[in-house]
């Protein structure tokens, strides 16, 4: 999956020169949290709804108040991030969940050939999770692989296909001490007979559910 998949290309942004009360406003009115900075059609920062609220003196309800009407006209320019991590559309998902995981970031902007294309989130990333994990009608199976297996590499797709069923999503979690958690989601008219093998196998079921 890419970032193009998922990205908001249809962008709200911000001037430099804009006022932090006009952009916390813009941000209220939109329900966003963060807008990209652009000045000449380039990308020159990005906010977030809490840079603009460290500009405030104490608490949001002082916003109307003498120091807090002074914050508020402080420029963007003067708070946004000019030295920011960037992406491109064809990037992978799992290099942007490991941008902002790593950056503690909530966004990043998607740039090409210098132009601002979009930006992904972590309601993005979320998204797409989701749409992995649901993908396909049938049954989602939870198991957990002993740290014994691990080292035989046992084959699961091939073994739902064995027992007729068919894959939709196939996730694999490393655990520390060895072993694995497995998300599978999978349709077939033998799923009783793959479950049986897994707990052969010595592998914990832990969870199914089927839509």
């Amino acid at each position: 999956m890419l970032v193009r998949h998922f990205m908001t290309s249809d962008l709200f942004t911000l001037s430099p020169g804009q006022t932090c009360h006009e952009a916390l406003a813009e941000f209220r009115r939109r329900k966003i949290r963060r807008a990209p900075v652009v000045d000449g059609g380039r990308l020159v920062g990005i906010v977030s709804e809490r840079d603009l609220l460290r500009v405030l003196p104490g608490t949001c309800g002082q916003a109307s108040t003498p120091a807090g009407e002074e914050g508020m006209a402080v420029p963007v320019r003067d708070i946004m991030i000019g030295d920011m991590v960037t992406l491109g559309p064809n990037d992978s998902l799992a290099k942007a969940a490991e941008v902002m995981l790593k950056k503690r970031v909530g966004g990043v902007p998607v740039v090409q050939d210098g132009k601002l294309k979009g930006i992904i989130t972590e309601s993005d990333a979320f998204k797409a999770l989701h749409a992995v994990l649901t993908s396909g009608a049938g049954t989602t199976l939870l198991f957990e692989e002993p740290a014994r297996l691990a080292s035989k590499a046992c084959d699961y797709a091939a073994l739902c296909l064995k027992h007729g069923c068919r894959l939709h999503t196939f996730l694999c979690y490393p655990k520390a001490g060895g072993g694995a958690m497995y998300y599978i989601r999978l349709e077939g008219k033998n799923l009783d007979g793959f479950v049986r093998e897994l707990w052969s196998l010595s592998c914990q079921v832990l969870w199914t559910e089927t839509s």
